[in-house]
């Protein structure tokens, strides 16, 4: 029966059935050629663009686009661009002393055509086709050198000897060399350190400029970043657990997220979304105390329950300023398109965490008492609106912070912490409310002293005349 239903349907409506065959035929065939066709080869650039999805956004040329000196070939040749584009030559031979031989030596190395392939390797597809081998290695000797400059010359101790800028460039060329898109590969700032000898000092001085920018207030006291030039030295790893920098940005991003020593995540460990608490001001109610963390890396948040009622989040500082948010948010995009940063993604985690903390000016005046927050932007209100405004559709690493996470909304649920947070919105806020409490448990207890030493308390030789007198004279 069936079968003869089928061949009905097809006897009355003929031009469906071919329709759809030729329909499975055609799609069939576009299949065929999707398997079929040669797979591109996968990119190897380790100096992305930034993400499409970032693009969209309003402020995308604000803290995105560099404002004063264009670094590598992305934003090369901008018309805004072109008075610090000028200073480069000049700041160049200033670096190396007017030593002319040490400039060729440094072209001769740079565009050697094992090298210039790979730096170009390092940008992504077709970003440097516009430029010849001898126009890119000059770009790269130019720009190597500025940052050189920038370091020693205008960042350092010699502030006095750069001409050419003022301070509101300097600012401004500052944040341009922590942008995604400005940057050039770490490699040839070694090439033209090496070539002026004292590689280790100038490793100091890029570590201290790294410093200044880490975001966090205060700093222990570590040992520098070594960096080999081979290119086996590159892919090892180091004593302090990081790799050969890609560039600046990297190195950057290196420093803030750099591994501490704490137990890996069990494997049996339940792992939960349900995060409940809201703010710092409501964990500051059930007894959670903030403190700045002593390890200074995004990449570790501890939690330490003490007493009866309270406990401890340590966290790392973090100063907050005019150059905060285009470095956080250049940050993010490191780790959208990174696929090294794009695994742990501390940065992305710990803003969503603040973000989480930081809802009112009050949730920023909690941390900035505790010493975790420095606020030099302005007000409580506008760092609660930066963090706000960036955390926006962030998506942080479910795995981050995870132990610290579920100690505090264990802490969070537990019936002292509700006890803790009912006495100080019913009494400790209201002071008067406080007092009457105050009186009401002193008088308690003098009651209860009272109560103790009529039933418990020693009899005394005035007790003993009343019962003589009761039983004498039947009183």
């Amino acid at each position: 029966m069936p079968q003869n239903r089928n061949m009905f349907m097809q006897d009355e409506n003929p031009q469906f059935t071919e329709l759809s065959i030729g329909d499975q035929l055609d799609d069939a065939s576009i299949i065929d050629s999707i398997v079929n066709a040669p797979r591109p080869h996968p990119s190897t650039a380790r100096i992305h663009t930034v993400p499409s999805l970032v693009k969209e956004t309003e402020d995308y040329e604000k803290y995105f686009v560099p404002n004063q000196v264009s670094i590598g070939p992305k934003y090369f040749g901008h018309p805004k661009l072109k008075l610090v584009e000028k200073l480069k030559p000049s700041f160049t031979m200033k670096l190396l002393l007017d030593d002319k031989e040490v400039l060729e030596r440094l072209f001769k190395k740079l565009g050697q055509a094992e090298m210039v392939k790979e730096l170009r390797n390092f940008y992504e597809e077709r970003l440097t086709d516009q430029f010849c081998d001898k126009e890119f290695t000059k770009m790269m000797v130019l720009d190597g050198c500025f940052i050189l400059y920038y370091i020693q010359f205008i960042f350092g101790e010699k502030f006095e000897k750069c001409r050419g800028l003022n301070s509101y460039q300097i600012a401004f060329v500052h944040q341009d060399l922590f942008l995604l898109e400005n940057q050039i590969p770490f490699k040839v700032l070694d090439e033209v350190m090496s070539l002026m000898n004292k590689t280790a000092d100038w490793h100091k001085k890029i570590k201290l400029f790294i410093d200044e920018n880490i975001l966090v207030r205060r700093r222990p006291k570590t040992r520098c970043f070594c960096f080999g030039n081979d290119q086996s030295s590159r892919e090892e790893k180091r004593d302090n657990g990081n790799i050969y920098p890609d560039h600046l940005l990297h190195l950057l991003h290196q420093s803030l997220t750099k591994k501490p020593n704490v137990p890996k995540v069990n494997s049996n460990q339940t792992i939960s979304n349900r995060y409940t608490f809201r703010n710092a001001s409501e964990l500051k109610d059930v007894g959670i105390i903030f403190k700045p963390s002593g390890m200074m890396t995004l990449a570790h948040i501890g939690f330490q329950c003490w007493w009866f009622f309270a406990a401890t989040v340590k966290l790392p500082p973090i100063t907050v300023d005019d150059s905060t948010k285009p470095l956080l948010l250049n940050l993010i995009a490191y780790e959208m398109c990174s696929p090294d940063a794009a695994h742990d993604s501390w940065v992305t985690s710990y803003i969503c965490l603040l973000d989480s903390l930081i809802d009112h000016p009050d949730d920023v005046k909690a941390l900035r008492t505790a010493g975790v927050l420095e606020n030099s932007l302005g007000s409580d209100q506008e760092v609660a609106e930066l963090f706000n405004e960036i955390g926006t559709d962030l998506v942080p690493n479910y795995l981050a912070y995870l132990d610290a996470k579920n100690s505090i909304q264990e802490h969070y649920e537990d019936w002292r912490g509700t006890v803790i947070s009912q006495l100080k919105h019913e009494y400790v806020k209201s002071p008067w409310a406080f007092f009457a409490l105050l009186g009401a448990i002193m008088a308690l207890f003098l009651s209860g002293v009272q109560v103790y030493y009529t039933v418990w308390g020693p009899k005394s030789q005035c007790d003993e005349l009343c019962q003589l007198l009761k039983n004498n004279h039947h009183l």
